[in-house]
């Protein structure tokens, strides 16, 4: 008896070590890191007193100055400075191309949230650019309080994940 179960363990141990296998590397590999860098252009809105149910837009041109694709993504926003009740109340959108008349954003959130970390389905070669149009909604639901009031110096957190 004690005899078959040496056997067993000893076999059980020898089939593990067909399983294993290693080779050296090479002396010529070699592993280098890329750089994952996007640049966005300033966004201006237009000027103009907004109103609840009023949607203002305006481009953004987001660049690949890296050296490796990159794939597109929200990642959050930047408060507001100060944050007031108009700031709270407004519906930050995102469309990947040229703002139409009446932009229908692809995303959107309201500023005052944290929103989740979503995929623009866009990914950038190395060089490569592409054109976003950022909208700002105050909804007809937004309240009184938030009149004569206005939101400045926040932002949409752009990133990209290497492709």
């Amino acid at each position: 008896m004690a005899a078959a179960i040496c056997l067993a363990i000893l076999g059980a141990g020898g089939s593990y070590a067909y399983l294993n296998a290693s080779a050296p590397v090479s002396a010529a590999t070699t592993i280098k890191s890329g750089t994952a860098t996007l640049t966005v252009s300033t966004l201006t809105l237009p000027a103009g007193v907004l109103y609840p149910g009023v949607t203002v837009s305006a481009p953004v041109t987001v660049t690949n100055v890296g050296n490796v694709p990159l794939a597109l993504r929200i990642a959050g926003f930047t408060p507001p400075a100060p944050a007031t009740t108009l700031s709270a109340s407004l519906s930050i959108g995102l469309f990947v191309g040229a703002c139409p008349a009446l932009p229908a954003p692809t995303w959107s959130a309201v500023l005052n949230t944290t929103p989740v970390v979503t995929s623009l389905g866009k990914t950038l070669p190395v060089g490569g650019s592409t054109i976003l149009c950022v909208s700002v909604t105050l909804p007809l639901s937004a309240p009184a309080t938030t009149q004569g009031l206005s939101a400045a110096n926040f932002g949409i957190v752009i990133d990209g994940i290497q492709a």
